[in-house]
């Protein structure tokens, strides 16, 4: 099945909760984990696929169901099978609980190093939902069914890696390898298990080795015909994560440097001396009120200053004349008067 396809299966048991062969599961809530992921608990009604004897853990298992959700439920679920493991993480990165982690259920095989019994109920088993191996025919990408997963061109969806008989497999998505490594994390806090991974993807030494040991392993460190995980690149990032390397989201937006503590102190320097300096800021000009237009005014002729010069000039040497006519007329007068006085006239 083509991962696009998958996809879509996915989302439709997300929205559903029902699998092909028509179990509906129920939803028992959810328990948000760190990085933005989250468990969700499901079951169905029959839960005879595990053990609910309380058993202490001291490691993590991790595998891959070789298909996808829904198969992988059907098959992890089967009714007094006792086969089964805690968590199922899908491709869109969704993290299901299948029964409660401090109970167990077989999930290693008859032929595990340091016996199925033994390693299972000290063990928190996850299943990676995930195609596995891969073989290259005519050009295609072909699973373990027989059927088309990719075109060899769509080098994003596998991974070329030499290992146990095989030399390809198919990738996680980004969220997948998220999701495993937030859960990873989350276990080894809630149940003190060291947050060790082993150094290869080889079996344990000893029998011993294995049931000593406490950590991450992968189950081809107990198998040696089994090859869940190889450490490529899928498996790879993921121990990555787990050992605190940020996972980097495409649609994440980086948050902007914190100041440091001497660029805090320069700033509230700056601030109370910029404080202690009153600025007077003048204030906005307050609009006039439109006054309306004033009606026309006709024009008077207005005289210049040259013909009101000639107009004062002329009216004085006027006034001038009139006063010296009446002054010598008088004059005259006076004197015609003196003569008679004396008889001179």
């Amino acid at each position: 099945m083509h991962p696009s396809s998958i996809t879509q299966k996915e989302s439709q048991f997300a929205s559903t909760l029902k699998i092909a062969a028509g179990t509906v599961y129920k939803d028992c809530g959810t328990t948000p984990i760190s990085d933005g992921f989250s468990i969700r608990s499901i079951r169905p009604s029959d839960q005879s696929y595990y053990y609910q004897t309380v058993t202490p853990k001291k490691s993590i298992c991790l595998h891959f169901t070789v298909g996808y959700i829904m198969s992988d439920l059907a098959a992890l679920t089967k009714a007094g099978d006792h086969v089964s493991v805690s968590y199922v993480v899908d491709r869109g990165g969704r993290i299901y609980e299948l029964f409660p982690d401090q109970f167990w259920s077989y999930h290693l095989g008859s032929s595990a190093l340091g016996g199925n019994s033994v390693m299972s109920k000290q063990s928190i088993g996850i299943e990676i939902s995930n195609y596995g191996p891969l073989t290259l025919k005519d050009g295609k990408l072909i699973d373990a069914y027989g059927n088309s997963y990719c075109a060899q061109n769509e080098t994003d969806l596998y991974e070329a890696y030499d290992y146990r008989g095989y030399k390809y497999y198919a990738t996680m998505t980004q969220e997948q390898m998220g999701a495993v490594a937030a859960l990873v994390k989350y276990l080894s806090a809630k149940h003190s298990i060291p947050l060790n991974f082993v150094a290869n993807d080889e079996p344990f030494k000893s029998a011993d080795a294995a049931t000593n040991y406490a950590g991450v392993f992968f189950h081809s460190n107990v198998r040696k015909d089994k090859y869940d995980w190889p450490l490529a690149k899928s498996m790879s990032r993921v121990v990555a994560l787990c050992k605190g390397a940020a996972i980097k989201e495409p649609s994440a937006v980086p948050e902007p440097p914190k100041p440091s503590v001497v660029d805090v102190a320069k700033a509230e320097a700056k601030t109370v001396k910029m404080e202690a300096i009153p600025v007077n800021e003048p204030e906005p000009a307050k609009p006039e009120p439109v006054k309306p237009e004033p009606a026309p005014v006709k024009a008077e002729p207005v005289q210049t200053a040259s013909a009101q010069t000639q107009s004062t000039a002329k009216a004085t040497v006027s006034s001038t004349s009139s006063s010296s006519s009446k002054s010598g007329g008088m004059f005259s007068n006076i004197l015609k008067s003196i003569m008679k006085l004396f008889h001179l006239g």
